[in-house]
This record gives C-alpha cells, sequence and structure tokens, in this order.
C-alpha cells in the first residue's frame, strides 16, 4: 500500500524521527501513569480484605463523586498543555509564561470552590444514587474528608500540564510518581498503621496532593529556566480578557466532555449499585481494571497532545499527520498487546484485590469485556490528545454528547437483557463510538495547520 507522500514512508528518516520523539513521550508516561490507577487498587484492595463488601462501594462511589466535583477543574491540565505547547511551537515564550500565571491564578480560585462544594454535593447523592445505607454513609464520610484537597489538585494539574506542553517529560513523570506512591504510602499507613478504614483513604489523598504542590513547583521553576526570565506578575497581564475568554471557553467544553465521561461511569456503577452490592463491588473491580488500561495507554494521548499542539504552532501539516499517524500505529500495537496480557493474567489480578467469593464471582462474569476494552477504547484516548492539542475542545465535547445520546438507552437495555454483562457492553460501544466520532472530524483540525 502506497504511503501518503506527504507524510513519507514508514521507514523514511522523517517518520522515524517522529515515531521515536512518541516513544520518548509515551513510553516514560505510560510507566508515570500505571501509578495513578495503582491507588485506585490499593484503594480496593485495602477495602476488599475488610468483611464487608459495602467498603468497596462506599470508596468507589465516593471518589466518584469526587471526580464530579472536579469536573468543572479537571480541564486545567489539558487546555495548559494545549495552549503551552502551541506557544512553543510558535516559539512565543513570552505567551508561555503568560498563560502559566493566568492557569494559576485560575486553579487557587477553583480549588478553595471544591470545598465549598462539599456540602451540597453530599446533600444530594443520597437522592440519587441506588446503593445500601452502608454505602452511602461510607461515601459521604469519604468526601467530607477528600474535598480538602481541592486546592492542591487544581495547582498539581497546571502544573502537569505546563510540563506536558514544554515536552518537560522526566518532570512530568516525577510528579506523578511521587504523588501516587506518596499516596499509597500515607494509605498503608493510616489505614494498617492506625487502624483507620474509608477515612484513612481519603486522608492519604489529601496529604499527597499538597506534597505534590511543593514537587510541582519545583519541577516547573526548572522547567521555565529553558525559555528566558519570566516576566513579572502585573494585572495587565493576569486580566488579559482575550486570552481569559479563550481559557474559559476551553473549560466550558472541556468540563462538559468529561462530566460526560464522568456520568458515564457513575451510570454503569450505579446500574449494578442497583442490582447488588456484590455487583456494585465487581463493577469497582471493573474500573480498577479500567483505570490501569487507561492511564497505561494515555500515554500515547500524552505524546500526540504535545506533537500536535507544537505542529499547530508551527503551521505544520506534515507534522500534524505525521504526530497523529505514528500514534496510531505503536497506539495500537501497546493495545493489542495490554489485552494479551489480561487475558493471561487478569484473573490472578482480581483475586489480588478481593478475597470476596460472591464478588469474585461477578467479576470473573465481566473479564471478557475488560479483555476487549484496550483495543476497542485506545482510539478514544488518541483522538483525545489530537484535540486537547489543537484546543478544539468544542468538538470534543459534541462527540461525547453524540455517544451519550447512544449509550443511555443501551445501559437500560443491557442490564434488562443482561445483567451485568450487558452494563458492560454497553460502556465497550461508548468507549469506541467515543473514538469514531472524534476521528470523523479530523479533516477540521488540518485547517488550524494552515498559515
Amino acid at each position: 500500500m502506497k504511503t501518503s507522500p506527504e507524510i513519507g514512508s514508514l521507514f523514511s528518516p522523517e517518520r522515524i524521527k517522529v515515531r521515536r520523539q512518541v516513544w520518548g513521550i509515551a513510553v516514560p508516561v505510560m510507566l508515570a501513569n500505571l501509578t495513578i490507577p495503582l491507588v485506585g487498587l490499593v484503594d480496593t484492595a485495602v477495602m476488599g480484605h475488610f468483611d464487608q463488601s459495602y467498603y468497596i462501594g462506599a470508596v468507589a462511589m465516593g471518589s466518584f463523586m469526587f471526580s464530579l466535583m472536579t469536573i468543572a477543574f479537571g480541564f486545567q491540565r489539558m487546555a495548559v498543555t494545549g495552549l503551552i505547547a502551541q506557544a512553543r511551537g510558535a516559539g512565543d515564550h513570552a505567551l508561555i509564561y503568560a498563560t502559566l500565571y493566568r492557569a494559576v491564578m485560575v486553579a487557587i480560585g477553583l480549588g478553595f470552590s471544591i470545598v465549598l462544594l462539599a456540602l451540597p454535593v453530599l446533600w444530594i447523592a443520597p437522592q440519587v444514587l441506588s446503593a445500601s445505607e452502608d454505602v452511602l454513609d461510607g461515601m459521604a464520610q469519604y468526601i467530607s474528608i477528600i474535598a480538602f484537597a481541592g486546592p492542591g489538585i487544581c495547582l498539581n494539574m497546571v502544573g502537569l500540564g505546563f510540563l506536558f506542553g514544554v515536552q518537560h517529560i522526566r518532570g512530568c513523570m516525577a510528579q506523578m510518581i511521587i504523588i501516587n506512591l506518596v499516596n499509597v504510602a500515607a494509605n498503608l499507613v493510616l489505614v494498617f498503621g492506625f487502624e483507620m478504614k474509608i477515612e484513612g483513604v481519603a486522608l492519604a489523598s489529601v496529604l499527597a496532593q499538597y506534597i505534590g504542590v511543593g514537587v510541582t513547583f519545583l519541577l516547573v521553576r526548572s522547567a521555565c529556566r529553558s525559555y528566558g526570565k519570566p516576566p513579572k506578575w502585573s494585572l495587565a497581564l493576569l486580566s488579559d480578557a482575550r486570552a481569559l475568554t479563550r481559557y474559559a471557553s476551553l473549560g466550558r467544553d472541556l468540563t462538559i466532555r468529561t462530566a460526560a465521561i464522568l456520568v458515564s461511569e457513575i451510570i454503569v456503577l450505579n446500574a449494578a449499585g442497583g442490582m447488588s452490592d456484590d455487583a456494585l463491588a465487581a463493577t469497582q473491580v471493573g474500573f480498577v481494571f479500567f483505570g490501569v488500561i487507561a492511564y497505561g495507554l494515555d500515554g500515547f494521548a500524552h505524546a500526540v497532545e504535545a506533537l500536535v499542539g507544537n505542529a499547530i504552532g508551527a503551521k505544520s501539516l506534515v507534522d500534524f499527520r505525521r504526530a497523529v499517524a505514528e500514534s496510531s500505529i505503536l497506539g495500537g500495537v501497546a493495545a493489542v498487546v495490554v489485552a494479551l496480557i489480561l487475558w493471561l493474567g487478569g484473573g490472578v489480578l482480581m483475586r489480588v484485590i478481593t478475597s470476596i467469593p460472591s464478588v469474585l464471582a461477578m467479576a470473573d462474569g465481566i473479564m471478557i469485556w475488560i479483555i476487549l476494552m484496550p483495543v476497542i477504547s485506545i482510539w478514544a484516548f488518541l483522538m483525545d490528545g489530537v484535540f486537547i492539542g489543537a484546543t478544539r475542545a468544542k468538538i470534543m465535547r459534541n462527540a461525547m454528547l453524540i455517544s451519550m445520546v447512544f449509550f443511555l438507552p443501551l445501559v437500560y437495555l443491557g442490564r434488562l437483557w443482561g445483567g451485568l454483562d450487558g452494563i458492560w457492553l454497553a460502556f465497550n460501544i461508548l468507549l469506541g463510538l467515543r473514538g469514531v466520532t472524534l476521528w470523523l472530524k479530523l479533516p477540521e483540525v488540518e485547517k488550524d495547520t494552515q498559515p
């Protein structure tokens, strides 16, 4: 098959160079990303070895509800990565600093808003969720503590977005690994050393985020040395109406898109919780696997974010197409490898996470959907990276909403006809739709590479 002359043959020096760039970003980020679901795995494993399954469900519901609290602020990492990468590609060092300053200012305000959101969330959640009283009580305990991590989370997201945007990959690795390993260590010390339960898991997350703020500050300061002396803070710089409007627009669209993703996961958990506590716990075990898959393969999304942002900043269609092509090839291969690993060892890992026989029986039943998930979801991750790098959040928003229109009836019918299998089939279809709906919009992003 003849390759497009614009991007060169598969083994041309140009393609090989881009391939090395993709690997150079993706592999370290994949390794660092795997520490993120490690936190969820340890949380679930710690709760999974208590004598009641509702501990797993309480932490699952609590973590997802907290994610819903922070979705309005999660856009910061993605928006900052795209804006910084484009400024770097254009060689505009002043814009790099200005974007960072504005993002930090917004992060501080949004972080404290998370703390204030805890009270209304604690009142609303029991009204809309289908779970036992024990699960709901544990969830409330979790949220009331972890909400205080809000300012730290927002500042860490901005710092990570900056590091990705300037391709300071070692810094990205260091930040993610330190925060997540501190979280795991604190979790084990508080739960087993101080005999805490749900409150120990939540407090560990709070401690990790604030230690992370200090680490992130040092890493960002180090990365900034490559871009000359930073400009002084000023009201005029921070309050640039045009820049803030663009940032707010990205935030709005990314928030809606991310909210839809998290709502879909809450719908899956809620549908399983309506069946039984065991079904809910098995679904949380499934989401631990999904976290490993998503955060691992997301390394390729981060690679294409940075490369696409640079290509658009430099107005290079060829660089854009090479970045998309190489990320797709390498990401596809990695997805197949992950699926094979899950096929061979997924059952063993499930028994590390929980020892409750009734939960294991249900979790084993949905293993086939977990094995298929890497191959189905990789295109959604890659396309997310393309559109984040291009700062085309509106397209991401619309594609996700279209996918949700199909997902909502599917999850209802899936549970009705297939129980837990039907619920997980519907979730896999949603992941596939996310990738397809974005892929169809690639020609629109190519227009951004025109001078």
